[in-house]
């Protein structure tokens, strides 16, 4: 937590005016894990949310961000393409070796309060050795994470990206 709040509050140019709610920061954590670009990101489209808004407009507003301000940002559809890099790496990776993770990834993004092995099990079918095996390099890459024997995609955009992008056909 303490550096989303260092890379975005405190940039190197000195006369940088702009500031974040303690709201804000915490916000843009949970939703991005702390994952450098994401916050990065996140701060680039805040910037030119108050450029837009302060010299395109010529409207005044406070130089401070708040967790509206964020969440108004991260609700654009252009927040997404343009962290399609990122979103597109991370699912990529999941399917190296097959489509296992993916199928894991799909589901969990339908739940953001996650789901036990034993869910996971009968949602997918995927046998429980594999799936382990599956989840334990899901771990590994933080992708996801276990809290109280649940497992979740511990980056809520990432989350959001999927559950938009590779929803489940249930259809079949």
């Amino acid at each position: 937590r303490g550096a989303t709040g260092q890379i975005l509050a405190n940039p190197a140019i000195e006369d940088f005016l702009l500031d974040y709610t303690p709201e804000a920061l915490d916000n843009i954590y949970d939703l991005t894990y702390g994952q450098p670009y994401l916050v990065q990101l996140i701060g680039y489209h805040l910037v030119r949310l108050y450029n837009d808004f302060v010299f395109e407009q010529g409207k005044n507003r406070d130089p401070v961000f708040t967790v509206e301000d964020v969440e108004a940002v991260v609700n654009k559809p252009e927040f997404f393409t343009r962290g399609r890099n990122y979103f597109n790496g991370v699912w990529g990776q999941a399917g190296e070796n097959g489509n296992t993770e993916q199928v894991i990834l799909s589901h969990l993004a339908k739940s953001p309060q996650g789901l036990s092995l034993n869910d996971l099990v009968e949602l997918t079918g995927i046998d429980e050795s594999n799936l382990q095996t599956a989840l334990d390099t899901l771990t590994r890459h933080d992708v996801i994470a276990e809290n109280q024997g649940r497992r979740r995609i511990i980056v809520e955009l990432f989350r959001l990206w999927v559950e938009k992008s590779h929803p489940l056909n249930l259809e079949s």
